[in-house]
């Protein structure tokens, strides 16, 4: 297969995944946040404390975008900063009980979708999809 196929095969891959997942949506989950600040708010979850800058950095979001929506989250009282410990010139970032419910609320719709979604596929076939999500995870890196 030459390289010209491969890059379309991937990009119409990429074009249904985001379909499937239902991404595209400004209430992704039913919810009023769009996916990509639902996803934000899953990685201040899942690393509390951490920098706006490390968080621009491992989801390679644009700093102005970033900026825009933490402070969102902070308007909203989703989000609170705090001096960090190794710089005083970053400031951690750590979700409010408010924020941490809306979190885990969207983290368990998100686990909900993904179950509905595959429900009707047979053991054998949610493993070997599994499998293939491992490899295009280690391929990638």
């Amino acid at each position: 297969m030459n390289r010209s196929k491969m890059i379309r095969d991937i990009r119409e891959f990429n074009r249904y995944y985001t379909i499937w997942l239902d991404v595209m949506n400004k209430g992704y989950l039913g919810t009023d946040r769009t996916w990509t600040e639902s996803r934000i708010l899953y990685e201040l979850y899942a690393a509390k404390g951490i920098t706006a800058q490390a968080l621009c950095n491992q989801l390679r979001i644009d700093k102005s975008f970033m900026s825009r929506t933490l402070k969102g989250f902070e308007k909203d009282g989703l989000l609170e900063r705090y001096a960090d410990n190794k710089d005083k010139r970053e400031k951690s970032l750590v979700l409010t009980d408010k924020g941490s419910k809306i979190a885990e609320d969207y983290n368990n719709r998100a686990s909900i979708q993904i179950k509905d979604k595959i429900r009707d596929l047979d053991d054998a076939s949610c493993q070997k999809l599994c499998e293939a999500m491992a490899y295009i995870q280690e391929v990638l890196k």
